[in-house]
């Protein structure tokens, strides 16, 4: 069985150490924060520079996807070696960063033409993207081809989830994410929009009055997503994200235990530059995908 490199690109979320200890590579998106400038999230634009730019100036910055060029270097140096490479992405309704990596495909296996280059359209962005990811290096660990762990990772992308409340939907319109939510009344007090990432796509999940508000309606949309599917939520790996709400983390977090006994979370992750500039400020979401194991 072929040697493989696991690459995502920067939407994912995921902590840079983390993605060392797993052997997963990041391409990363730019950021810019006068709208002219854009540097690489996290190695040219610190995280902690970046939220106190956005929250304690109210930029808005803007983002910018990987280039073709981008990937292609970034893969170069792995075909060189002789690896294959398997690829995630942010779905394909947030950015062009799937098609970006496609093309790079096409134009690498002109010169390596042996090779197996497999790119995922995750169907997801963030903490959800970072748990298939995760889930996609556990399964390299445990021997699995190639073939395989795109396989399932597809099946994956489906029944995975991110519900998250934003503070408003400012930074969605000015990012022209608004799309199904334009009809949300976002701009009301204290108003806090709900929104399901699934299959792809951004759904209203509803509104609630305040944060702890948001964050029980959170729950609630969990719990009645796993009655409807009948899917065991033991099956799965939960994660919690946030922009600044490091209080309601843990509050939330045991929220869902109360209603969800025994799931399995790992670590909460501070959400990163490239979709807290769509989000903006007071962020708070929950994310799960299914283990591997249950579609072996």
């Amino acid at each position: 069985m072929a040697d493989f490199q696991i690459f995502s690109d920067g939407s994912c979320d995921i902590e840079r150490n983390l993605a060392k200890e797993n052997n997963i590579k990041i391409i990363p998106y730019y950021v810019s924060l006068n709208h002219t400038d854009y540097f690489k999230e996290v190695e040219e634009l610190p995280l902690e520079e970046f939220y106190k730019e956005m929250i304690g100036k109210n930029v808005f910055p803007k983002t910018s996807l990987p280039s073709v060029q981008d990937y292609i270097n970034a893969f170069t140096e792995d075909l060189e070696k002789g690896k294959d490479i398997l690829c995630f992405t942010i779905t394909t309704t947030l950015s062009g960063s799937y098609q970006s990596a496609l093309s790079a495909k096409m134009i690498l296996e002109e010169t390596y033409k042996d090779a197996k280059i497999i790119i995922i359209n995750s169907f997801h962005a963030t903490g959800s993207e970072m748990l298939m990811v995760l889930e996609a290096a556990r399964m390299q660990r445990d021997g699995l081809s190639i073939e395989k762990i795109a396989e399932i990772c597809e099946k994956m992308k489906i029944d995975g989830r991110i519900i998250f409340l934003v503070g408003s939907l400012e930074n969605l319109r000015r990012g022209g994410r608004i799309g199904k939510l334009a009809a949300i009344s976002g701009g009301i007090l204290n108003i806090k929009p709900l929104i399901v990432l699934k299959d792809g796509e951004i759904n209203v999940g509803g509104i609630a009055r305040g944060i702890k508000k948001a964050s029980k309606k959170i729950v609630e949309l969990t719990t009645e997503h796993f009655k409807e599917s009948e899917e065991n939520y033991k099956d799965y790996i939960f994660t919690i994200g946030t922009t600044n709400l490091f209080d309601d983390v843990e509050p939330l977090k045991e929220n869902v235990l109360k209603e969800l006994p025994d799931a399995n979370f790992i670590d909460p992750f501070r959400i990163g530059a490239t979709i807290a500039s769509h989000t903006g400020k007071d962020t708070l979401g929950l994310c799960f995908v299914k283990k591997y194991e249950f579609y072996m």
